[in-house]
């Protein structure tokens, strides 16, 4: 099947890493599991053998057609996943997707910020935006903070650019995003982290542009924890 420069669409060609990938996942209790992005169903196939209960969404139509045909027990939906009703999917739904690169953290946001996530979900992606998620202060970022807010984010392991066709350009990561809501998230925070990250290398009184002489306000961005920004939310600074 002939990629799609497009879509931006990189093949799984690994057998062996696929099979520990599919062994990862399957350590996870779930009936029921959506792939996005399944591409030519290189993993659609591994998880066709082990799981009863598959959701597959694919914006190709042409390799939406041809699961369609070669798995008649997968539902198949040929759209853009950033577009689909996520009502459409069982609760307790396990994701797990080879993620395009160019269009991850949006897939990725839908997802956990939505009230399907439930279980845990696995995702490959880029090697250099798995590390940003799983960023702590002092090093915190705008990706990690957005990720800590609704999940606790783990790297498993990096992935070599042969284990993709065609090869990439970057190294990727298998990543896993595991379920965390202890946080009330108000509607507007996500807005108010933009504003606090407008510069990173200022402080967050130069970004926030508010005249405070406590001490918090004179850290950089990275420096201060998810909760300390909620903290500062509630304080109604934007």
């Amino acid at each position: 099947m002939k990629q799609k420069r497009s879509l931006g669409q990189n093949f799984f060609i690994n057998e062996h890493l696929g099979e520990k990938i599919v062994n990862t996942i399957l350590k996870e209790e779930s009936e029921h599991i959506t792939e996005i992005g399944p591409g030519d169903g290189f993993f659609t196939g591994k998880l066709h053998s082990k799981w009863k209960n598959i959701t597959v969404i694919e914006k190709d139509d042409n390799l939406s057609q041809m699961l369609s045909y070669k798995y008649n027990n997968v539902i198949v939906y040929n759209q853009d996943f950033l577009d689909f009703d996520l009502t459409l999917l069982p609760d307790n739904t396990l994701f797990f997707g080879s993620l395009p690169y160019n269009m991850a953290k949006p897939i990725i946001k839908k997802i956990i910020s939505s009230g399907k996530f439930t279980k845990p979900a696995f995702f490959i992606i880029q090697k250099e935006v798995a590390e940003k998620y799983i960023a702590k202060e002092p090093d915190n970022n705008l990706l990690s903070l957005l990720a800590q807010s609704y999940s606790q984010p783990q790297k498993i392991f990096d992935i070599g650019r042969d284990s993709f066709r065609p090869k990439p350009k970057v190294t990727s990561s298998l990543i896993k995003f595991l379920p965390d809501k202890k946080y009330q998230i108000p509607e507007d925070f996500e807005l108010f982290l933009q504003k606090a990250f407008k510069q990173p290398r200022k402080t967050i009184r130069n970004n926030l542009q508010i005249k405070n002489s406590a001490e918090i306000f004179s850290k950089r961005p990275s420096e201060l924890s998810l909760t300390e920004y909620l903290e500062l939310f509630n304080q109604n600074l934007i």
